[in-house]
């Protein structure tokens, strides 16, 4: 038996990436859509915009993984020392030879029941296809009539109004009134967007309210008031609470919107920037439409059958792993360059010091103090002849006005109604005149002609 332990066979030798596969297979197999509940700590996030830290407790350390797309969803920032709870797959990084965990949900330990409650309804309408970007519709160019449904009464749409304002908004913008917080609030939201989609008499519809906590937002994150959201035959901007909120509204609008500020700021942009895109727009939806479409349909319906077969997602995933580690590796190598520039710069800068043109400095300062006064005196100068001028023009401008021309002997005659008379059959025609002199009014009798 011992001799068959110490003399293997090379059926029974393994090498280390087979070993390895093997490894990757059993646990990625037996340890999917797990929960974890633990510690952060050695938080690390990369410009690629994914995510690695630790999840510890009293006893263990499990290296996890956030990758960019699932961390842009999350609804807070992880960091160091924060308790989580973090729901995905445990995988093998085959280079390193190490497990991790690749999250997908992370909620933060102690929000209970509603924040549970909310990633569950994201999943679920997520899986269902409502969240995606294809069938997200672009914004207006020129959004002119907009309809707003909010509290009458909020903050939220003063915010909002005060921005059109101040950016020389030129649309309508109509409110559809809702309560936005308490028991029925997403019943009056849901059916004030759905009045407003079915008027189609607007190009737009903003729902917001401002910021709270994630009671006082849980109308937005129900289910029936998300698909109303993504059903809507209009585009719609999500503009909920503040920017580190989110709600489902968010992800089923075509547009999420950080503040209510944030959705006034990106609509009157829209018509800014409107004549630029129109040409843009003209240009090339023609062209998209007959010849792109059906090529990106058959492109994405081979790729929807292949997508079982390759796993591209997970590929990509790792491929972002080893793109990460050579970040690592240049930023390192960065550092010791810069180092040494350093270094080289500070005894350049020494050697400047040493023969610095103080000299040639005074003197440019002097230089440049003469042509200073020169100028002042050159602007009290060139001031004092335009006054003169200014002047001499003002009194030719009273000379030549109306009420000088009275003065001077002159009156204005005029009608009844007050109609200047320029003519004499036009006088003729009149029963009184007035006579406007310098210093007052004379009524006349005209006299018809015999």
């Amino acid at each position: 038996m011992l001799d068959n332990l110490i003399s293997p066979t090379s059926e029974q030798i393994l090498k280390v990436t087979e070993l390895t596969r093997q490894i990757k297979a059993q646990l990625e197999s037996r340890f999917t859509q797990i929960w974890v509940q633990g510690e952060i700590s050695n938080l690390r996030r990369q410009s690629s915009g994914h995510v690695y830290f630790s999840l510890k407790d009293a006893g263990s350390q499990l290296p996890c993984v956030l990758f960019a797309r699932d961390a842009s969803q999350q609804g807070f920032q992880l960091e160091d020392g924060m308790e989580v709870l973090l729901f995905g797959s445990l995988s093998v990084y085959a280079p390193h030879g190490r497990y991790q965990l690749i999250a997908k949900i992370t909620i933060q330990s102690g929000q209970g029941r509603l924040q549970i409650e909310f990633e569950r309804l994201k999943q679920k309408l997520a899986a269902e296809g409502l969240f995606e970007h294809a069938r997200k519709r672009s914004l207006p160019a020129l959004p002119m009539r907009i309809a707003v449904v909010t509290s009458p009464t909020g903050a939220a749409l003063q915010d909002f109004l005060r921005i059109l304002r101040r950016r020389n908004y030129k649309g309508e913008v109509v409110i559809f009134p809702a309560r936005v917080q308490g028991k029925g609030a997403e019943q009056e939201v849901t059916a004030m967007l759905e009045y407003a989609g079915a008027s189609q008499n607007f190009d737009i519809v903003v729902i917001t309210r401002g910021g709270g906590s994630i009671e006082d937002l849980w109308a937005f994150n129900e289910e029936a008031l998300a698909r109303a959201v993504a059903a809507c035959p209009l585009p719609v901007i999500s503009a909920v609470g503040h920017e580190i909120d989110t709600v489902l509204t968010d992800y089923a609008a075509d547009q999420r919107a950080e503040t209510p500020s944030a959705a006034a700021e990106l609509i009157s942009s829209l018509m800014i920037e409107a004549e630029q895109r129109l040409e843009h727009a003209e240009s090339n939806l023609l062209y998209w439409i007959e010849n792109g479409l059906a090529e990106r349909r058959q492109s994405l319906s081979a790729l929807q059958s292949k997508m079982h077969i390759i796993a591209p997602e997970r590929q990509v995933e790792m491929l972002g792993m080893k793109l990460d580690d050579l970040e690592n590796h240049l930023s390192q190598a960065l550092q010791a360059r810069l180092h040494r520039e350093r270094t080289k710069l500070a005894q350049h800068s020494q050697s400047l010091a040493e023969h610095h043109p103080r000299i040639k400095i005074s003197l440019a300062h002097q230089a440049l103090e003469n042509l200073q006064q020169r100028l002042n005196r050159a602007i009290q100068v060139d001031t004092h002849t335009k006054i003169e001028h200014l002047l001499h023009l003002q009194k030719r401008l009273d000379n030549s006005s109306l009420n000088a021309t009275i003065r001077r002997g002159f009156a204005v005659l005029k009608s009844t109604d007050g109609a200047i008379i320029s003519s004499a059959e036009f006088g003729q025609n009149q029963e009184q005149i007035t006579a406007q002199l310098n210093d007052g009014e004379i009524a006349l009798k005209v006299l018809k002609p015999s």
